[in-house]
C-alpha cells in the first residue's frame, strides 16, 4: 500500500501544484488539479473532465474577484486585470497543454491501430500463400506418387502375365513328350503281343504238321 502511494504522489504534476499554492488555493484541491493535469498524458477522459471542471470555476472566480475590487482600491486595476489575464493565459496554457496531449495520445492509438492492422493482413496474406504451395506441392507429390504406383502395377502384371505364358508353354510341352512316351510305349506293347501271338500260331501250326507226318508214317 505504501509503495502504491508513493506511485500516486509521483503521478502529480508539481510545477503547476506549486504555481496553484502560490496563488492561494488549498492543497487539496491543488492536489486533485496537479494529478489530473498528469493524468491528461495518459489520455485519461476523466482527467480531461476534472481539468475542464478546474478552469471553468478558476476563471469564474477571477472574474468575480474583478468585480468585487473597489475603484480607488490600494491594487491598481491595470494590476489586477494584468493579474487575472496571467492568470487566464497560465489556464489557457494548461488546457492547451492538456488538449494536445489527448490528441497526440488519440494519434497514437489510431497509429498503433493501423500498425495492428495492416501487420495482420499481411500475416494473413503469408499464411494464405503458405497454404497455397503446400497444397499445390502436396498435389504434385500425390499425382507423382500415384504415377508411380501404377507404372510399378503394370510393370508387375506384363511381369507376372510373361512369366504365366512361359509356363503354359513349359506344361504343353512336359503333357506333350509324355503323351508321346506313353503312346510309344503302348505301341512297343501291341507290337511285342502281336509277335508273340504270331509265335504262338507257327508253333501250332508246326505242332499239327508234325503230329499229320507222324500219322502218316
Amino acid at each position: 500500500m505504501a509503495k502504491s502511494k508513493k506511485k500516486q504522489k509521483q503521478k502529480r504534476d508539481q510545477d503547476l501544484y506549486a504555481r496553484l499554492l502560490d496563488s492561494g488555493v488549498r492543497k487539496s484541491a491543488a492536489d486533485q488539479i496537479a494529478r489530473a493535469a498528469a493524468g491528461l498524458e495518459g489520455g485519461k477522459k476523466k482527467a480531461e473532465k476534472a481539468i475542464s471542471k478546474a478552469v471553468v470555476d478558476l476563471k469564474a472566480l477571477a472574474a468575480d474577484l474583478e468585480q468585487r475590487l473597489p475603484i480607488g482600491s490600494d491594487t491598481p486595476a491595470a494590476d489586477t486585470k494584468a493579474a487575472t489575464e496571467k492568470a487566464a493565459a497560465a489556464t489557457r496554457s494548461t488546457t492547451a497543454k492538456a488538449q494536445r496531449t489527448v490528441k497526440a495520445s488519440s494519434s497514437r492509438a489510431k497509429s498503433g491501430a493501423r500498425s495492428t492492422g495492416s501487420a495482420a493482413r499481411a500475416g494473413a496474406r503469408s499464411t494464405a500463400r503458405s497454404a497455397k504451395s503446400g497444397a499445390k506441392s502436396t498435389g504434385a507429390s500425390a499425382k507423382t506418387g500415384a504415377k508411380r504406383t501404377a507404372s510399378t502395377a503394370k510393370t508387375g502384371a506384363k511381369t507376372t502375365a510373361s512369366r504365366a505364358k512361359t509356363g503354359a508353354k513349359a506344361t504343353r510341352t512336359t503333357a506333350k513328350s509324355t503323351a508321346t512316351a506313353t503312346d510309344r510305349s503302348a505301341a512297343a506293347k501291341k507290337a511285342a503281343a502281336t509277335r508273340k501271338r504270331n509265335a504262338a500260331r507257327r508253333s501250332a501250326a508246326a505242332k499239327k504238321a508234325a503230329a499229320t507226318r507222324a500219322s502218316s508214317n
